[in-house]
């Protein structure tokens, strides 16, 4: 029973094979036969519609980039040259200030008091020495007198000055133009002369000081421009030119420090800021394609590009990357057609189809 169930399984898969062969057989003979021009053997091939975008010129710079930290022109922590009380603060802190400008004053009743004396002595002096000139030129004084009358104006002189030096003392003034800081000071607090009164920053102008690896050092220059951005304004670059640079590399990290100017007229920039610094080492003007436009194969760059309708191969070198383009060097002219598509159908002489991207968009429904 089981033998014969075999037998019909084997008659019935036979059957099926055969049938499927003789309706294979009728749909081939039923099919029309291609008409001109539908075969590869039938004349020219199609050409193949491309995507194309053409050659630019853009301005390419090479840079380094590093990071930096800000600081003040003029820089300076004002203390009092001499001890005392406070009498009178005379700024807030972040006034604008001018050299002279005066910023404390300490009590000085006894300074006065010392000049006034200083000034009654050698009113003295000068009286004494005009009398013993008179006389000498008479010839009724001796030459003893007279010098001792000199000696004692030129003494008197010297008091006079030395009392209005620590009268000046008691007065602290601005040494040079700039925004004043912080004080902990109060007026009637007794100070001494290593007391930190203020502090007082030029920022017209603000230092951004940085370091460049030593590999770059021959192609660093006065008056270069860097490029500066800082967390605080990440909408804003900065422009500045290297203004110094150091005589020594740094045999630890194998880079050597400079210092570029930064105009602040604003005060955007205080000391002491974060700043991320672009030095532009050199600048040129090339050829730059659309970076998918470019196929890489072993050592070899290549693009393809559309020349009397048709595909041709430029062997490039490829650059720097801007953005989605990159610049290549080769047989190129501004305007030349790049093929951007179907790059993996292309070949060296293929009939193409070019259209621009533009067109594409309208194209598609």
């Amino acid at each position: 029973m089981r033998l014969a169930r075999i037998l019909l399984g084997i008659v019935l898969i036979a059957g099926a094979g055969f049938f499927g062969f003789q309706m294979t057989g009728s749909f081939l003979a039923a099919a029309p036969e291609p008409g001109p021009g539908a075969g590869p053997g039938s004349g020219a091939p199609q050409a193949l519609r491309v995507m194309t975008e053409p050659v630019e010129e853009l301005d390419f710079a090479e840079t380094v980039e590093a990071v930096g930290t800000t600081r003040a022109r003029r820089s300076v922590e004002l203390r009092p040259t001499t001890s005392g009380r406070v009498e009178t603060l005379s700024f807030a802190p972040g006034d604008e200030v001018t050299a002279g400008t005066v910023l404390l004053r300490l009590e000085d009743a006894s300074e006065q008091a010392a000049l006034k004396a200083a000034e009654a002595t050698l009113a003295e002096a000068q009286a004494a020495f005009d009398r013993q000139e008179r006389l000498q030129a008479s010839g009724s004084a001796s030459e003893a007198a007279f010098d001792s009358a000199r000696a004692t104006l030129l003494r008197a002189e010297a008091e006079r000055d030395m009392a209005a030096a620590e009268l000046d003392d008691m007065v602290l003034r601005a040494p040079f133009d700039g925004v004043v800081g912080f004080t902990d000071l109060a007026e009637g607090q007794l100070v001494d002369s290593a007391d930190p009164v203020t502090s007082l920053d030029d920022l017209a102008l603000v230092e951004v000081a940085f370091s460049v690896p030593e590999r770059v050092m021959g192609r660093v220059r006065l008056g270069q421009t860097v490029s500066l951005i800082s967390a605080a304004w990440p909408d804003r670059v900065f422009a500045g030119s290297i203004s110094a640079m150091d005589t020594r590399v740094d045999p630890a990290t194998r880079s050597v420090a400079l210092r570029a100017e930064v105009d602040n007229s604003d005060r955007a920039l205080k000391p002491g800021m974060f700043i991320e610094v672009t030095l532009v080492l050199s600048e040129r003007r090339a050829a730059a394609v659309p970076e998918r436009a470019l196929t890489v194969s072993g050592e070899q760059s290549y693009i393809h590009v559309v020349r009397d309708g048709r595909a041709a191969r430029v062997d490039v070198v490829a650059g720097q990357s801007m953005g989605s383009r990159i610049e290549v060097s080769g047989d190129l002219e501004p305007g030349t057609l790049v093929i951007t598509s179907n790059l993996h159908r292309i070949s060296d002489g293929a009939s193409v189809d070019p259209i621009a991207p533009q067109q594409a968009q309208v194209a598609t429904p």
